[in-house]
């Protein structure tokens, strides 16, 4: 398929998902979305999608990427630069070319692009999903989550939710390692709202999806699913399924 034509599917998709010039994004993606059309490598099919979204949105748009490796919960140095993200291809392209865009959290880190950026790498980076954290600030601003060819349980804006509601199979455990800062290692004490071990934690896909109904955008891209809602909306719905079951989002 021609990029021309490439272009014509996403422009149907972003229109459908409802999302137009000037939004503020968080994506998370499958780079197989767009592979599944064109027969290119996937480091071009990463610059292709990066430059189609950056033009979708605009220049008054915001554009957060997750880049999360979680090895400092293992006592691993975190390096932003080096650092590569385990949450797929399309991070890892972009910390090639853009590592200084990364935020300094040695679990959850973030690229930011667009409008909002200064404001974003301002987040505190202590606590993966404290009130002054990425996550609290995009709820704020009520951004657009979007899952590009994934699933809608890889919204880690979830987790943000479920710390906010205390739920019973999760817990804050305190992490210390290094973190490289303007070239010096400096160490960093980082709180984290981990899962129990002896629970699965794990989240039910379709009860999530049947919970949000109308409030979640659901829209095929080839042979994937892509879904998109906001962040405020997300939030509240959860938070009243969750102050009257605290397991309601689990398998």
């Amino acid at each position: 398929m021609s990029q021309k034509k490439l272009n014509k599917k996403l422009n149907l998709l972003f229109k459908n998902l409802k999302i137009k010039k000037g939004d503020k994004i968080i994506l998370h993606s499958n780079i197989a979305g767009i592979l599944q059309y064109a027969n290119i490598n996937n480091s071009s099919a990463c610059n292709f999608f990066f430059n189609y979204i950056k033009r979708y949105i605009g220049k008054k748009g915001t554009l957060i990427i997750p880049t999360y490796n979680y090895d400092f919960t293992k006592g691993k140095p975190f390096d932003r630069k080096t650092t590569l993200s385990q949450v797929g291809e399309f991070g890892n392209y972009l910390i090639k070319k853009h590592y200084n865009n990364r935020t300094f959290d040695p679990v959850f880190s973030h690229i930011i692009f667009g409008k909002l950026k200064k404001k974003i790498l301002n987040c505190e980076t202590n606590e993966a999903f404290g009130d002054k954290s990425i996550f609290n600030l995009i709820l704020q601003e009520k951004f657009r989550i979007i899952c590009f060819c994934c699933s809608s349980t890889a919204m880690t804006f979830i987790h943000f939710i479920e710390k906010k509601m205390n739920v019973d199979y999760r817990f804050n455990k305190n992490f210390k390692s290094f973190v490289k800062i303007n070239n010096k290692n400096i160490k960093v004490k980082y709180r984290y709202f981990v899962g129990k071990k002896n629970i699965n934690y794990n989240l039910n896909e379709k009860k999530i999806t049947q919970m949000l109904k109308t409030k979640i955008i659901v829209k095929k891209f080839g042979r994937f699913d892509c879904s998109q809602i906001d962040t405020k909306t997300l939030y509240n719905i959860l938070k009243v399924k969750l102050e009257k079951n605290k397991r309601i989002l689990l398998k």
